[in-house]
């Protein structure tokens, strides 16, 4: 199994060989996005029967330790189209509308020749629900179009191509948009594509479902994490059990797309990514949804299978954050990454993460992850949480107020601190005023 080291040596080698090919008659990579929303990354660990997603894992590389830099879905979709930072790129918050001027991967592999597309729920065009986006600067590069803004309604689902005219298609969600999905890659002609497949499960609504998946698991027979306090144990393993069916759905509708590319004979020349925007609580801690600076809602899943990689089966433990997959699939079709992109390419080893939530408000959070410690801070830069993630990987013991923690407390707090300028949140680092 290659290790680390291996992958990152290659990943570098392979974007460095794409960019200096700008001339070469090879045909640049295909790029198949998914995005289920909602999916936290401890749900390929755990009792789930995801045959297709281990398939995927086996043919690329799962990397263990990617961090939304903001564990919502509007912010943290933003940061993987800009490469940058909700608060830089202008998407603090959900209800926002991303600002036409602002970088974008569609845009940029659109203008290298691309034949771009985006399915699903886009959620970066303000309130509207369910939301037509004209054609034009506001789908920010991407030109085949079967979406909609927002709304989540699995069996009563409306989007739009490039007219105000609602399309109602019948059935679950995910299903047609897979078949829109399929029918895209089957059209692939002589351009290389970039489509970006955005379910909304496993994201809420948990039921109702599909009839022949309904009854997949059992409640009783489902493992909680630790974390779940008792007295919600008995509503844990119901939400569970609902979770858990989606995803399998999206694990059946992930084997339909990765058959169409071989079916297609695109497979072996087609980067084949599944991420999500952020984890869901479903009880630990006592919390539900996302936007918590626990593992189960920052901590999101990321697979990535490109065969010419040569890292076949391999696990990467190296820190990653969203902003990180712009640039990185740039340099995999050597395409330049536009000024002002503030993450790196994963060739690139990061020492620390950084993620922040519900900025703004009165329960607002900052985040930092060095190796395995982590330290959240509120709005006021106290210290809330410290953790050592590899002995207590369920953050049941908080070193916050820990008095032999002090010296890795204040060192954290500084690299937090650095975090905050570099990656322009929003306030000043001494905490005492907003930036205009």
């Amino acid at each position: 199994m290659p290790s680390r080291r291996e992958f990152l040596k290659s990943a570098g080698a392979l974007a460095g060989a794409r960019i200096a090919s700008s001339a070469a008659p090879a045909r640049k990579p295909n790029i198949l996005f998914i995005l289920p929303g909602g999916w936290r990354a401890q749900h390929l660990d755990d009792d789930l029967r995801l045959p297709n997603l281990e398939a995927l894992a086996k043919q690329g590389t799962q990397f263990e330790r990617l961090y939304s830099c903001y564990p919502l879905a509007a912010p943290a979709r933003a940061a993987l189209v800009t490469g940058r930072f909700p608060s830089v790129c202008g998407v603090p918050r959900d209800g926002v509308r991303l600002p036409i001027d602002q970088p974008s991967i569609a845009d940029q592999l659109r203008r290298a020749g691309y034949r771009t597309g985006y399915i699903g729920e886009w959620l970066l065009d303000g309130v509207e629900e369910p939301g037509f986006v004209p054609p034009g600067a506001r789908r920010h590069g991407f030109e085949y179009w079967a979406a909609f803004n927002r709304g989540h309604r699995y069996f009563d689902s409306i989007y739009f191509h490039d007219t105000l005219q609602p399309i109602r298609p019948t059935g679950f969600e995910p299903d047609y948009q897979t078949d829109l999905a399929i029918d895209f890659i089957k059209q692939s002609g002589s351009k290389p594509f970039y489509l970006f497949l955005a379910w909304g499960p496993p994201h809420p609504p948990l039921k109702p479902v599909p009839d022949r998946f309904a009854q997949l698991y059992d409640p009783r027979e489902i493992r909680l994490r630790a974390n779940v306090p008792p007295e919600q144990e008995v509503s844990a393993r119901d939400n569970y059990a609902h979770y858990y069916v989606l995803c399998s759905i999206l694990d059946h509708n992930l084997g339909r797309l990765v058959g169409a590319l071989g079916d297609q004979h695109l497979a072996e020349n087609t980067i084949v990514v599944l991420t999500s925007d952020s984890g869901d609580m479903l009880s630990s801690h006592g919390l539900e949804a996302d936007n918590q600076p626990f593992e189960e809602a920052v901590r999101v899943p990321l697979i990535i299978r490109y065969p010419a990689t040569g890292t076949a089966g391999s696990k990467n433990d190296a820190l990653v954050s969203t902003v990180d997959l712009m640039p990185t699939l740039l340099r995999f079709c050597g395409v330049d990454i536009p000024e002002g992109v503030q993450g790196l390419d994963v060739s690139a080893h990061r020492e620390s993460v950084y993620s922040s939530g519900k900025l703004g408000e009165p329960e607002e959070w900052r985040m930092v992850v060095r190796g395995l410690d982590k330290l959240v801070v509120d709005r006021e830069l106290s210290v809330t949480h410290l953790y050592n993630l590899g002995q207590d990987p369920f953050e049941m013991e908080n070193l916050a107020r820990d008095v032999s923690q002090d010296l890795k407390r204040d060192e954290l707090k500084a690299l937090l601190k650095d975090w905050m300028r570099r990656s322009g949140d929003g306030m000043d680092p001494s905490g005492l005023k907003k930036r205009a």
